[in-house]
């Protein structure tokens, strides 16, 4: 997927206010401009505030463990969570050409260990962008 040089300066950007590199800055920034071609921008949002939540309720459930409080109701709501991000990513790949969306669907949504781990750094990322606009930086 070719990135618009906006976004590309908008990922560049990103990482110097976060004060790190990125695992998948084309792939968020090709998730941004499908958005941006589909008109649906509000679908982005939606994914990058359930990228936040689940990468704050990793932590948390990390830090309180199995036993913990709570950690069965976090549990269930990440899983929820996981969920629509999923369904919220299909959406944007549809405006994917077919072989650059087999390749993410590949990459990120296969069922194996590999893949969630690819996810969960994706939406570490995707966190990012949710931060920038949380302190009132727009999107490109």
């Amino acid at each position: 997927m070719i990135i618009r040089p906006e976004t590309t300066k908008f990922i560049e950007e990103l990482e110097k206010y976060s004060g790190r590199k990125m695992s998948y800055p084309t792939e968020v920034g090709g998730l941004l401009d499908g958005a941006r071609r589909l008109n649906m921008i509000q679908t982005y949002e939606d994914l990058v505030f359930q990228a936040k939540f689940i990468t704050k309720t990793i932590g948390i459930m990390k830090r309180i463990g199995a036993r913990g409080e709570g950690y069965e109701k976090l549990a269930t709501e990440f899983g929820s969570s996981l969920e629509k991000a999923t369904t919220l990513l299909e959406q944007l790949l549809k405006g994917y050409p077919a072989k650059d969306g087999e390749q993410f669907l590949a990459t990120f949504l296969a069922f194996d260990q590999k893949s969630l781990s690819r996810f969960l750094d994706l939406m570490q990322d995707l966190t990012l962008v949710k931060n920038w606009t949380v302190d009132g930086n727009r999107l490109p």
